[in-house]
């Protein structure tokens, strides 16, 4: 059954990968998604090449139904706002479909 990694166990496996502590693992996974997160900031794209690719998607307006609430069945209007984005590699796309 698939398991779901939380940010305290991946640090714990960097760290074994790097034969160190569980703090020098945290530190070095948060520096990595603190480099990812200010490039992402800046409106940088981020590629790890055969990994996948980070960017900026901008999102349009849109009206939708709203759902819940005292105003339900009501449109609401979405403004335009922009979201993280992921497209995998081609080696970590292969690597999943192959196992």
């Amino acid at each position: 059954m698939a398991e779901t990694l939380g940010k305290g166990q991946i640090a714990a496996r960097v760290a074994s990968k790097l034969n160190s502590t569980q703090a020098e693992g945290g530190r070095a996974l948060n520096a990595v998604l603190d480099v990812i997160t200010d490039a992402l900031k800046e409106g940088d794209t981020v590629t790890l090449t055969g990994f996948g690719t980070f960017e900026v998607r901008q999102v349009g307006e849109r009206t939708v139904r709203a759902i819940r609430g005292p105003q339900a069945g009501q449109m609401v209007k979405v403004p335009s706002h922009k979201r993280p984005g992921f497209r995998a590699g081609s080696e970590l796309v292969r690597a999943v479909e192959g196992s």
